[in-house]
């Protein structure tokens, strides 16, 4: 009988190392690469995704930020439920997110923007719409400021100067609901969280205007991905994790392409995909390397946006790709080593107060 067994996320939790770097890092380029056809300015040019998908929204972009909410809702419930302390978690949560994405608001604000601005220095250094953009955008709310003052106005994509920022409000309002359930001991209950992951669901299906927490329409999606993440973590023992089961998720995907039913098979190949990939080939020797997706989701799009100005006219997707890419590499190992480590080594610090 333990022949027939099949590893189950719960087994794959006891190994020693897994791909989580290396799947956000694959996720963060295929951000870069997505919005490089939006960067471009040529008219309809779309990615081979959302040419696959025609009509549907759907393009490379979108399914990395899917991975990424489906990652994320699996390891921050993990976070939650091992740790059982509020403040430790929300120490943890507000060290991963804001030191990098502040730094990020701040030099794109002052540097950045400088560099590409219209606008004389001084008058752009001390235009209230400049200290606004980062003041405004670390608020996390759904009102984020887009444009910096004469900074890519002439661009193909024009003004826009981080199309990227819109998932964090998002995902900070994820770990608010992770809070509050775990304060409420649902985490520890199966059934209780599968009681009420199906309630949160139907009212994310039927009443979308209605989720708590959840003020935008384009947050639905998203947080459909982090509850998925978050289900498949506390049902862990019951959800097995086998390159075979991959196979028939995929092929019913390909069996309902272009049919109402495409958009469900298609999350549920997502999610599965995801912890397949985490889990069951070895990459490790990535964990060697630091964690940059982070630093490539935040600087993708403006260093894509300067890569655009040095053409001024619509180019080809793939030269904006294969020119920012190295770029924001850079910047993201700069954000790692100089803000993100130093900023977690911050919240291993606490937590050793914190057992002392």
């Amino acid at each position: 009988m333990r022949l027939l067994r099949l590893k189950t996320l719960a087994d794959c939790l006891q190994q020693p190392q897994d791909n989580f770097l290396l799947l956000r890092f694959i996720a963060a380029t295929a951000v870069i690469f997505g919005h490089s056809y939006a960067l471009s300015g040529i008219p309809g040019a779309r990615d081979f995704i959302a040419r696959a998908n025609m009509g549907s929204g759907i393009y490379t972009g979108s399914l990395a930020v899917d991975i990424f909410f489906v990652i994320s809702g699996f390891l921050v419930t993990s976070s939650y439920v091992h740790r059982a302390q509020l403040e430790i978690f929300l120490k943890s949560r507000a060290l991963r997110v804001l030191p990098a994405y502040a730094a990020c608001m701040a030099l794109t604000a002052y540097l950045l923007g400088a560099v590409y601005s219209d606008l004389p220095l001084w008058d752009y250094w001390t235009s209230p719409a400049t200290g606004n953009y980062a003041i405004v955008n670390l608020q996390f709310g759904t009102d984020l400021l887009w444009n910096l003052p004469g900074v890519f106005v002439h661009n193909p994509y024009p003004a826009v100067v981080n199309g990227s920022i819109w998932t964090l409000p998002a995902e900070v309002r994820m770990y608010l609901w992770v809070a509050i359930l775990g304060m409420l001991g649902v985490l520890r209950k199966r059934w209780l969280a599968n009681c009420v992951f199906s309630t949160l669901f139907a009212v994310g299906l039927f009443r979308p205007d209605q989720l708590p927490l959840v003020p935008h329409p384009d947050f639905v999606r998203l947080a459909a991905f982090f509850l998925a993440g978050a289900f498949c973590y506390v049902n862990r023992e019951w959800v097995p994790v086998n390159g075979w089961l991959l196979l028939v998720i995929f092929a019913l995907a390909l069996a309902v392409h272009r049919t109402a039913t495409f958009p469900w098979a298609l999350g549920a190949l997502v999610t599965y995909a995801s912890f397949w990939f985490a889990y069951c080939p070895n990459f490790h020797f990535f964990n060697r390397l630091g964690d940059y997706s982070y630093g490539l989701y935040l600087w993708g799009f403006p260093i894509g946006q300067a890569v655009a100005h040095w053409f001024g006219v619509p180019t080809r997707p793939l030269l904006i790709f294969v020119l920012s890419l190295p770029l924001t590499l850079f910047c993201a190992m700069l954000s790692w080593h100089i803000v993100e480590k130093p900023a977690l080594s911050l919240k291993n610090r606490t937590l050793v107060v914190e057992h002392k």
